[in-house]
């Protein structure tokens, strides 16, 4: 059985899960708040110290997760504890939760995409800005910081526009793009003492790259905007832009390849600028990055690609270390 660590209006889960479906495979689709009311975890050890663990739901089914062949951490929730209103309580009860679910993982010897653990690591833009330069790609000049002083400091250096500052993470609920600094944001710099925010010099594009990485295999897209070479955040927009599959230089495949492997991701959505000049700078990779506005508009079969891995483990396919992308003629199929 496949294990889909997400929730049902998960539409990237929903593709891939029928892909798998349609190769036969057994698929459960894993939604961590259906704890505690609607479901029950359980691990059992025999003598042997050999561990059952079963994941029942309220309907009555049961599932064997000792069965599991292969994992894909796509959208992970937390348990729905929303009934404990002691907040003391609360806090005991997720604590538990968290012990035995993260006790789960290590339990699950299988291919992962991307391990728990790994992906935690990987997801840490600090990090990511040091090992893409340590294997060769460009990256802007950055400030993470939390001291209004050496923010100031670092718009002058920049200068009028120089600068873009974005979040490290976002939600629906607190969503915001990446937007350039303006003289008017100046003034509004010590605002930086409650939370670090990232500042980062302006990179202007020829357009942006979206390269998603699937088991060492790159499907690279090109999205150019309406907006030109003064575009900030390519998500605004995207709805007009244009989008195609892009052959990406031998340095640059290699480059993020390596990337990859040091984070240890078998799974990213890698974000890169063009510039007008042809130099090519790493952003940030995401660990569960959206695909489908790619795939959906370039024809590259990443939903298949996710699914043909995770199946690998259930038919005994060996697994390589693949260092296939566009530069070598591949479009994009595994």
């Amino acid at each position: 059985m496949i294990l889909v660590i997400s929730h049902q209006q998960d539409p990237h889960a929903e593709r891939v899960i029928r892909h798998l479906e349609a190769q036969g495979q057994p698929v459960l689709l894993l939604n961590l708040s259906e704890l505690p009311d609607r479901a029950t975890l359980s691990i059992e050890y025999d003598r042997r110290g050999r561990p059952r663990i079963d994941y029942a739901r309220a309907d009555g089914r049961t599932y064997g997760l000792h069965d599991v062949t292969a994992v894909w951490w796509r959208r992970p929730q937390a348990p729905d504890l929303s009934s404990v209103t002691d907040p003391n309580v609360s806090l005991f009860t997720a604590n538990e939760w968290n012990e035995a679910i993260n006790g789960l993982w290590q339990l699950l010897d299988v291919p992962w995409m991307n391990s728990p653990t790994l992906d935690d690591a990987a997801s840490r833009k600090a990090r990511q800005l040091r090992v893409a330069a340590e294997v060769g790609l460009k990256v802007p000049r950055t400030l993470i910081t939390s001291d209004p002083g050496r923010a100031r400091r670092f718009a002058d250096e920049a200068g009028p526009g120089g600068l873009i500052y974005k979040t490290f993470s976002c939600t629906h609920e607190v969503w915001r793009e990446t937007r350039r600094l303006q003289a008017a944001d100046l003034a509004h710099l010590d605002a930086v003492r409650v939370a670090p925010v990232i500042f980062q010099e302006f990179i202007p594009a020829e357009s942006d790259l979206r390269i998603t990485a699937v088991g060492g295999t790159l499907y690279p897209a090109a999205i150019r905007s309406v907006a030109g070479n003064g575009l900030v955040d390519f998500r605004m927009t995207v709805g007009d832009a244009q989008l195609s599959s892009e052959v990406l230089p031998k340095a640059i495949s290699d480059g993020l390849l390596a990337l990859l492997e040091r984070l240890g991701l078998v799974y990213g959505a890698i974000d890169m600028r063009r510039t007008p000049d042809g130099e090519y700078y790493f952003f940030e990779v995401n660990t569960a990055g959206e695909f489908l506005f790619i795939e959906d508009r370039t024809g590259q079969p990443i939903a298949e690609a996710i699914a043909n891995w995770l199946s690998q483990g259930v038919t005994g396919t060996r697994r390589t270390r693949r260092t296939r992308s566009t530069h070598e003629g591949i479009t994009g199929r595994t």
